[in-house]
C-alpha cells in the first residue's frame, strides 16, 4: 500500500481502537456504578428508576420508595458555576407537613472566624457539635431537644449538608452514588435523614 494512504489509515484505526478502549473502561465503570446502586436500594428496600444504557453506559440513576411511612428518594443533579458540580442527594417527606425549618452546614475556616464574631448564632449546647456545624432553626428549643446524642452522632460522621426547607428533609454532599464506599454511607445517611423527618413529624403534632 502507498505509503502516503498507510499512514491515515494507520492513526484511523489507532484512533478508533483508543475510542473503543475509552468506552469500555467507562462501561465497566458504569456497570460497576449501577451494580452498587442496585445493592443500596435493595438494603433499604427502594425501587430504582429503570435506565437502558448507551453504549454500555448507565445515566445516574435514582430510586425511590417509602421507608418508616415517609417517601425517600435518593438522586444526583448537578448546579451550574465556573465548572458543573454534582451532588448526590436524599430526600425525605415527612408523613406531616410542618413550619419546622433548619439547616446544619459543616464549618469551614471561614465560618468558624465568622460565628466567632458572631453572639446571635444559634447553639445547642454541644460542644463538639457546635463547633463542628452551624446551625439555623426558626424553632431553636425544639431543635435543641429532638437533636439526640444518637442523630448527633450520625450527622457527625458526614460532610455534606442536612436541611428542612419546604417540608422535606434534605442531604446533599458533593460527588455522585456510584462508588461502593458512598453507597454504604447513605445507608446511614437515609437513616439520619428519616430520624429528623421524624422529628418533624413531632413538631406538626405539637404545632
Amino acid at each position: 500500500m502507498n505509503e502516503q494512504i498507510l499512514t491515515p489509515v494507520l492513526l484511523v484505526i489507532g484512533f478508533l481502537a483508543a475510542v473503543t478502549i475509552v468506552l469500555r473502561i467507562m462501561a465497566n465503570k458504569s456497570r460497576r456504578a449501577y451494580e452498587n446502586m442496585q445493592r443500596l436500594a435493595t438494603r433499604l428496600g427502594l425501587t430504582m428508576k429503570e435506565v437502558k444504557p448507551v453504549l454500555g453506559i448507565y445515566e445516574d440513576p435514582e430510586m425511590s420508595g417509602e421507608i418508616r411511612g415517609k417517601q425517600v428518594r435518593l438522586h444526583t443533579y448537578e448546579t451550574d458555576g465556573q465548572s458543573k458540580i454534582k451532588w448526590a442527594a436524599v430526600t425525605v417527606t415527612p408523613r406531616e407537613p410542618s413550619g419546622l425549618r433548619f439547616s446544619l452546614i459543616r464549618r469551614g475556616v471561614t465560618s468558624r472566624v465568622w460565628s466567632a464574631m458572631d453572639s446571635k448564632e444559634f447553639k445547642i449546647g454541644d460542644e463538639a457539635f457546635d463547633r463542628d456545624w452551624s446551625i439555623e432553626t426558626n424553632a431553636p428549643d425544639f431543635l435543641t431537644a429532638a437533636l439526640l446524642p444518637e442523630i448527633r452522632q450520625k450527622i457527625q460522621s458526614h460532610e455534606g449538608k442536612w436541611e428542612l426547607a419546604k417540608g422535606v428533609v434534605t442531604y446533599a454532599e458533593r460527588g455522585s452514588l456510584s462508588n461502593a464506599e458512598r453507597c454504604i454511607r447513605y445507608a446511614a445517611i437515609t437513616e439520619a435523614a428519616c430520624d429528623l423527618a421524624d422529628a418533624a413529624e413531632v413538631y406538626a403534632k405539637q404545632s
